[in-house]
């Protein structure tokens, strides 16, 4: 049997309804042993790449990880524990909002001596305002948010997408919010709005100067107190971005004093306030521009990393996007609940909850054949799906295996940074297991040395969908 993160209980708290729901998925889902996966994890980057004579060479980047505490003290013990083993994480900020249990540096084991730690103790629980006041204090230019409830295991993975494009922030998000975080996309053309709400406890990297930006937005648009602690539902939002989220199961810690019905419609009303009030702020014009108003690189459609493979070496990559586009749902500042705009989302074409619980983007990298990423979408000539490799590779061989016939048109497309692609040689193509499957051999010794990316590529329309269960390259089995 094959131990994967649990991506979601049994029954989940349902966004739209506001309900316990019963999860609509037949795929089997796993716990883990998580000392056992913790001892086992180790970053693909090295100490010297993030010495200081290394990082002026190299396009690396060094990160300050900024975590909070309230009441699961055990928890964020575990977090700060496996996030120190990333070299790429130089300096932890804990921030501790519970007055009646102090924590100290005492407290906190690091898997690497040269990361620094910082303990704050606060006198009164500022909520997640203490993230964002917490990461403008930081050494350096990028956060990493980690919540103490949830355990990010794609550490690598998210942070290799996130040195492609640094200015954006990055996310990772559990299947079912995925899918509910695309109801939560605002878009208007006529008001240069094209901002998007992601979870960002579950292991996100931002930037440090859309930090202090958003902190100089909350000293000049009046929030109450109570909706200052709900900083979360307002930073995405107003840095007027779409974020970039990868969708990958994510591995709970403890989950006690956890979200009720009262308190989601409080992320419905938080999330509709910071829209509005960035709506009416746009609409106006001034010298003095509190909001970004241009939309950021890579634009929407361009985007094509999806999701982290489940050993963290990889990430599955595809240009078929089953959601619809943020602005073909119309943003007017006319609703009075974000289930308005869901509604309108919900009339367009794009996956079921049961259909996205069963074949989401991870199924393809989770190193099981028995579950399997469906692109719901009809593939066309010159669409594709592919990897982006953490460490650079040197393929010579891929298998592809689906739960469906296999009609083996494509061409096998390599990169060494996701703009320039080259096409391979195909030296030999055969079908195994009732064509179920199929192998690539394959030779691009003369296009590209060091291989970052492979893409496999429609040669023809399909007629049916992708259906996509593993990819197995020589040693790499995903």
């Amino acid at each position: 049997m094959i131990l994967k993160p649990l991506a979601e209980s049994d029954t989940s708290t349902g966004f739209s309804g506001l309900t316990k729901i019963k999860k609509q998925s037949t795929q089997p889902t796993w716990q883990i042993d998580l000392k056992k996966t913790i001892d086992e994890r180790f970053s693909a980057y090295k100490k010297e790449q993030f010495e200081e004579a290394a990082l002026k060479k190299n396009r690396l980047i060094p990160v300050t990880a900024v975590l909070l505490n309230w009441k699961r003290v055990e928890s964020l013990q575990t977090a700060v524990n496996y996030i120190s083993k990333y070299p790429f994480i130089k300096e932890i900020l804990v921030w501790n909002n519970n007055n009646e249990t102090r924590v100290y540096n005492k407290d906190f084991k690091l898997n690497n001596s040269d990361v620094e730690l910082y303990v704050f103790n606060s006198e009164e629980n500022l909520h997640d305002l203490s993230k964002y006041t917490t990461c403008s204090m930081a050494k350096y230019d990028y956060c990493y948010f980690q919540d103490d409830d949830w355990l990010n295991l794609y550490m690598d993975s998210l942070y290799t997408n996130f040195l492609e494009n640094p200015n954006l922030i990055h996310s990772n998000s559990m299947p079912v919010v995925y899918l509910e975080s695309r109801r939560w996309m605002f878009a208007n053309a006529d008001k240069n709005l094209h901002t998007g709400f992601t979870w960002l406890g579950y292991g996100s990297f931002v930037s440090r100067a859309k930090v202090q930006r958003f902190l100089g937005q909350l000293g000049s648009i009046s929030l109450i107190k109570d909706r200052l602690k709900l900083a979360d539902r307002y930073f995405s939002l107003w840095t007027n971005q779409y974020p970039y989220q990868l969708s990958n199961p994510l591995t709970p810690l403890d989950q006690k004093d956890g979200w009720g019905v009262d308190q989601w419609n409080m992320v419905y009303n938080n999330i509709l306030d910071a829209t509005q009030k960035l709506y009416t702020a746009l609409a106006v014009k001034s010298s003095s521009e509190l909001f970004t108003r241009e939309e950021e690189k890579p634009y929407y459609n361009d985007r094509i990393i999806r999701a982290p493979c489940l050993n963290d070496k990889c990430l599955f990559l595809t240009n078929i996007d089953p959601f619809p586009h943020p602005s073909r749902i119309y943003y007017a500042n006319n609703i009075t609940h974000v289930r308005d705009q869901e509604s309108k989302f919900n009339k367009l074409d794009f996956p079921s909850k049961f259909f996205w619980n069963n074949y989401a983007y991870h199924y393809a990298v989770d190193s099981d054949e028995k579950t399997c990423w469906n692109s719901y979408k009809i593939p066309k000539i010159g669409d594709y799906f592919g990897l982006q490799f953490v460490e650079p590779r040197f393929p010579k061989k891929i298998t592809l295996i689906s739960s469906k016939n296999f009609d083996p048109s494509f061409n096998i497309r390599v990169s060494s940074d996701g703009n320039r692609w080259r096409t391979c040689n195909i030296i030999k193509t055969s079908n195994t297991d009732y064509k179920k499957s199929v192998t690539f051999k394959f030779n691009c010794s003369n296009t590209v040395k060091n291989i970052r990316f492979i893409r496999i590529e429609a040669s023809k329309n399909f007629l049916e969908p992708f259906e996509i269960c593993s990819l197995i390259l020589e040693e790499l089995n995903v």
